[in-house]
């Protein structure tokens, strides 16, 4: 699904990513974990393009995406849900879902009829601005608007930041429900261990902006395992 060999990037002149392999297979998601400032942010955001490559590949389904634009991109299948929810604030939740259908959009009220589906709590708060929207529920538009593009690859960035932990177990089940279904690969940036475990296939730990270790969420003591990766050390 995603293949990324030897990727470099990072701001002006200082290097973040020193050389990211991974490979993302149908149906998988994998999680990323470090401590703060070891590249995890840097990760996504050069997938999605935000960030040019300074060298290294990236393929998307058999056909490279090194070159090209966060938009491409995104009409290829690769949806990006970054921190801290980046919705549109000065627009009602319902001009926010219609924002998110890039690949239809002649056909955007089917779209956004099937996301509600999985999203039901929004329905009721269509016509509110984004803005007046607590946390839980800013996070859970930020996904829905992302679904709305209709992606096979979803990259997640600390989707637990400050939110309720109705919010998260909504975003569970909403997360498994799509695997299950639809088939979608997801790539989880989280430092909240529990979230990690109830989805992720594999976790990947990066440190210094290279992945240095596979943890297994299966085997027994992987949770007090990654917790030396993000600096939480049982007493």
């Amino acid at each position: 699904m995603l293949d990324v060999h030897s990727l470099t990037s990072g701001y002006a002149m200082i290097p973040v990513l020193r050389g990211i392999d991974l490979n993302l297979a149908a149906n998988e998601c994998v999680g990323v974990l470090g401590r703060n400032g070891m590249g995890k942010t840097t990760f996504l955001r050069a997938l999605m393009g935000e960030l040019p490559p300074w060298s290294g590949t990236i393929e998307y389904g058999g056909s490279a995406l090194t070159k090209s634009t966060t938009q491409e991109r995104a009409k290829a299948g690769l949806g990006y849900v970054p921190q801290g929810k980046h919705i549109f604030s000065n627009l009602t939740v319902a001009e926010n879902l219609k924002m998110g259908c890039i690949k239809d959009f002649r056909n955007f009220e089917t779209t956004v009829d099937e996301v509600l589906e999985l999203l039901p709590r929004l329905k009721e708060l269509l016509e509110r601005k984004g803005g007046s929207l607590s946390g839980g529920e800013q996070q859970l538009l930020a996904l829905a608007r992302c679904l709305c593009g209709k992606p096979n690859v979803i990259l997640l960035d600390e989707p637990t930041e400050g939110i309720q932990p109705s919010i998260c177990d909504e975003i569970v089940d909403v997360l498994r429900l799509l695997k299950e279904k639809s088939r979608i690969s997801i790539i989880l940036v989280e430092q909240d261990i529990e979230f990690l475990w109830a989805l992720c296939d594999r976790v990947m730990a990066i440190d210094k902006g290279v992945f240095v270790h596979v943890i297994d969420p299966k085997e027994a003591g992987s949770e007090e395992e990654a917790k030396k990766f993000i600096g939480i050390e049982d007493n």
